[in-house]
């Protein structure tokens, strides 16, 4: 079919760009005393729509939307109403024609349950109310249902009712839907008021998500003004290695290219005019297929998009014709994707990211937010339970939701949580490894996969939601035999997405894989430029300080873990909940809470050997809040590690050169960040600029702290409040 429209500009956030005064189309509409009609047609209108939302229109584009509003000019455009103070359009102020619309999909993935507005998250109410205003498909790329506490403790279920009132038309199944085993995702589908796809997974030779009504478990097709659009959903075949595989029974996920093709061939047979791929797959190397190389393969097919997740990037680009779209995670931006389909049946994408600032203007569906508020009221007065204080940040997770520390270095809380497990393991291991008086003959060794804990815990009061959102996999502890030639054989292959080390500074490149370890019980040095299967230099248990020899196939080592990473089939016992365990061992650390918590940022478990850090020191730089009134060059006392440090930071003016991106290409733009620097020793630091202000993190291993941008990725600096009076 062949689909003639105009693109639509929808003026969410008009006030805060051109103001009132550029605005000579003011009139009042019959019977309504304090409305504007305001023409919203413009030639590049998706364009015009993003730079508006971001604060970016230049002087000419604002003088051509004044003149475009002018009343002589109204029959020409789209008309939205708007009250008097010209306040996002909601529930006040509705589109009056939206006759030849385009159609644009939203989407989102990899939300953790991180679904209810806050100043870096964007809400499904938010989400919700560009939805009504772009008349758009809402579509989820996988992940949704796990993560944060309002997910995990509900198993998924509260997320879905969130996202059954935003109005989702389709999600991908994510690895993590299954994290909660078959039942409970059947529950989850069954719950979700719109179709929970992959078209790749199957069990028991049907299609895993068919429920044999409306979902047929693969695709849907979806009408939108005139346009058909088919849309199905992948899962990465590095499912199977990145859920618990006891909630795998009977699940084989097929080749994603091949099914790809299928899908395709079958939804243009359909007669869709625009096919979309909504993968949880990622651009970054686990073993299968990326969504670049899905796209390479499918450039000679009828394939127009992917709507990507699992990796946590940003995606903006194009392989061919393929436009490749992702938004990172948590809740942090959400994707636009505006679809016009030419008279000779040509498609055309424009692709979006739209951040929690941009989305600062949208009014959030107030139906929407109710129902966040009624599922979290009571979740919220539990989380709320205290269990201690910590004097130190537990450090662990995505820091700044840009860094993944705990999947390429050693975090303190990584290895709290290995102590931790280690604890259990000495309330459960059978007496067949105890002598005669009870003692626990074999060591004990502890391992956490960094991708398994998802936050840090920031100092002062430690509660019960800090723990449940770090930990929100619910995993159960479990401990198995193994062999230091084993041991090795692991290690080796968790270190591994690890494949270089600068010599000078230490800078690890990485692939933050969720493999990489956390450990208790033991140390090992590693060189990160050897080739893989011969990085680890050697194994040491802490407990006699004892070398493990790599050959080793005799001596008895006990690993304590979790779920995840012992199956059951090999466990020689279980203990409790992870999270329980935790708290547990936090409350024998801190007298029930009578005493606080002190955790050193790193206890020397895990050494990168490529690097010497013997009398290696680095500049940190801390972007500061509020401090105007300081002057470059001036200084400042700062704690580091929890201690007053005996060097001052010294105020400067930074220049960043950032890359933005415009319609005539990429262009350069200076941007000043007023930093805090402050030579450090080698290693992560934990900075404060007085006793209980929270702390922020650098580390030269991974550059937070040292590098603003990294691989075309904006990291930017940990930032600190400024506070002149407590200084």
């Amino acid at each position: 079919m062949k689909k003639i429209y105009m693109k639509r500009f929808i003026a969410a956030a008009l006030s805060a760009v051109v103001g009132t005064a550029m605005l000579p189309c003011a009139v009042t509409a019959e019977g309504e005393e304090a409305a504007f009609r305001c023409a919203a047609y413009y030639d590049d209108g998706v364009l015009v729509y993003t730079k508006l939302l971001e604060g970016k229109l230049k002087t000419e584009e604002t003088d051509a939307l004044a003149e475009i509003y002018a009343p002589d000019n109204a029959d020409k455009a789209k008309v939205f109403e708007w009250t008097e103070n010209l306040e996002p359009i909601g529930k006040s102020g509705h589109e009056v024609d939206i006759s030849g619309a385009g159609a644009v999909i939203l989407h989102t993935n990899d939300m953790h349950g991180s679904v209810a507005d806050s100043d870096s998250i964007i809400g499904l109410d938010r989400i919700a109310g560009l939805k009504e205003l772009d008349g758009a498909i809402l579509a989820d790329g996988g992940d949704a249902a796990q993560g944060v506490a309002i997910a995990s403790q509900s198993k998924g279920e509260d997320v879905i009712t969130i996202m059954n009132a935003a109005g989702y038309d389709v999600m991908a199944a994510g690895n993590h839907e299954f994290d909660y085993g078959l039942e409970q995702f059947a529950k989850l589908r069954q719950q979700a008021q719109f179709p929970i796809i992959s078209a790749n997974t199957y069990k028991d030779g049907a299609l895993l998500c068919a429920d044999g009504g409306k979902n047929n478990g693969a695709n849907v097709m979806i009408e939108k003004n005139g346009i058909n659009i088919g849309i199905f959903a992948l899962t990465t075949r590095d499912t199977m290695t990145s859920t618990k595989p006891e909630n795998l029974a009977g699940v084989e996920f097929k080749d994603e290219v091949e099914t790809a093709k299928a899908q395709v061939a079958e939804l243009d047979a359909a007669g869709a005019d625009v096919i979309i791929a909504v993968t949880h797959m990622g651009n970054l190397k686990y073993g299968t297929y990326t969504s670049a190389e899905l796209a390479e393969a499918m450039k000679d097919t009828e394939l127009d998009a992917i709507i990507d997740g699992h990796s946590h990037t940003i995606e903006n680009e194009k392989v061919g014709n393929i436009t490749i779209a992702q938004t990172g995670t948590g809740g942090a931006n959400v994707g636009r994707m505006a679809i016009d389909v030419a008279e000779d049946g040509t498609v055309n994408i424009k692709e979006t990211l739209l951040s929690r600032a941009a989305m600062g203007n949208i009014a959030p569906n107030a139906d929407v937010t109710k129902v966040i508020t009624d599922t979290s009221a009571e979740l919220n007065e539990t989380l709320k339970t205290e269990i201690g204080e910590t004097k130190t940040t537990l450090w662990g997770g995505s820091i700044r939701k840009v860094i993944a520390e705990s999947r390429a270095g050693e975090t303190n809380f990584g290895s709290l949580i290995c102590d931790a497990m280690i604890e259990e393991a000495k309330n459960i291991i059978p007496d067949t490894y105890k002598d005669a008086d009870g003692n626990i003959t074999a060591p004990i060794v502890a391992i956490e996969n960094g991708g398994g804990f998802r936050g840090s815990v920031p100092n002062g009061k430690i509660t019960l939601e800090h723990i449940v959102n770090a930990l929100p996999y619910a995993n159960t502890v479990r401990i198995k035999e193994i062999t230091p030639a084993e041991l090795y054989t692991m290690l080796e292959g968790y270190v591994s997405s690890v494949t270089a080390q600068d010599a000078e500074t230490g800078f690890l490149t990485a692939s933050y894989s969720g493999s990489f370890p956390q450990i208790g019980g033991m140390r090992f040095r590693y060189d990160p430029n050897k080739p893989e299967g011969e990085k680890i230099e050697i194994v040491s248990l802490i407990q006699g300080n004892t070398d493990l020899d790599r050959n080793d196939t005799s001596t008895k080592l006990i690993l304590a873990s979790h779920d995840y990473i012992i199956d059951v089939k090999d466990m020689i016992a279980e203990g409790s909940g992870l999270v329980e365990t935790v708290i547990a061992y936090i409350n024998s650390l801190t007298e029930n809470g009578k005493k606080p918590l002190e955790m050193p940022v790193t206890m020397g478990r895990i050494s990168a050997i490529a690097h010497d850090p013997d009398n290696y020191t680095y500049t940190a730089h801390i972007a500061l809040k509020g401090a105007d009134m300081l002057k470059e060059g001036d200084e400042i006392e700062v704690y580091v590690d929890g201690e007053r440090y005996d060097k001052t930071g010294v105020i400067k003016d930074e220049q960043i050169t950032q890359t933005t991106e415009d319609q005539d290409g990429n262009e350069a733009a200076e941007n000043k960040v007023r930093t805090l620097q402050i030579e450090l020793p080698d290693g992560p630091h934990a900075i404060k600029l007085y006793a209980d202000q929270e702390e922020a993190y650098v580390n030269n291993y991974s550059g937070n702290g040292i590098l603003y941008e990294y691989n075309g990725l904006t990291l930017g600096y940990p930032e600190l409040e400024y506070n002149a009076i407590l200084q």
